[in-house]
């Protein structure tokens, strides 16, 4: 595209020109423009004729441009219409995202509390159970303190000890 000097410097110069002609044709009526010589007047018009026909094809590529920019700005518009649509559907879309997995996410929490408790449940009777078999191991040992079997029951009571022991630093987060 063409740009247009807006400070146009030769037109100041055809202006002050004509003005000053006017001036004469006023000041001294038509004996002013006896002064002025006509080849000069007519050469004048002549390049006023000319500059006149330069500024109506800067007007009119000036005109097209404005055309093209008004296409361009309702191409734009649209564009940003179209985009703006896209952006609301993905957002529905994320929204839709977030609160399924929010769901499944509280799904999951609600089955890891179920598990925590059984699995605490669990804990505390095997607690209690694990107790009573220290009670009844010890009974055994006082009753059979060097034999065979009752050192296969130390050595399985000390490994479910250190199982239990264990177990009970997973379920305090140890």
């Amino acid at each position: 595209m063409r740009t247009v000097d807006r400070f146009n410097t030769k037109q100041f110069n055809r202006v002050r020109r004509n003005s000053k002609i006017i001036y004469q044709f006023t000041k001294y009526g038509s004996k002013g423009l006896s002064k002025v010589n006509p080849t000069l007047v007519f050469i004048d018009a002549v390049v006023s004729l000319g500059e006149l026909f330069i500024s109506y094809s800067n007007y009119r590529q000036v005109k097209e441009q404005n055309k093209q920019l008004e296409i361009e700005i309702k191409t734009l518009s649209k564009e940003f219409i179209n985009f703006k649509k896209s952006l609301k559907i993905k957002e529905e879309k994320f929204k839709y995202e977030l609160k399924q997995n929010s769901n499944l996410i509280e799904q999951k929490l609600k089955n890891n509390r179920h598990n925590n408790e059984i699995l605490q449940k669990a804990y505390k009777h095997s607690k209690a159970y694990f107790l009573q078999i220290k009670v009844e191991f010890e009974r055994y040992k006082q009753e059979f303190p060097y034999s065979k079997a009752t050192k296969d029951i130390e050595k399985k009571y000390n490994e479910t000890l250190d199982l239990y022991i264990n177990t009970t630093l997973e379920v305090i987060g140890g």
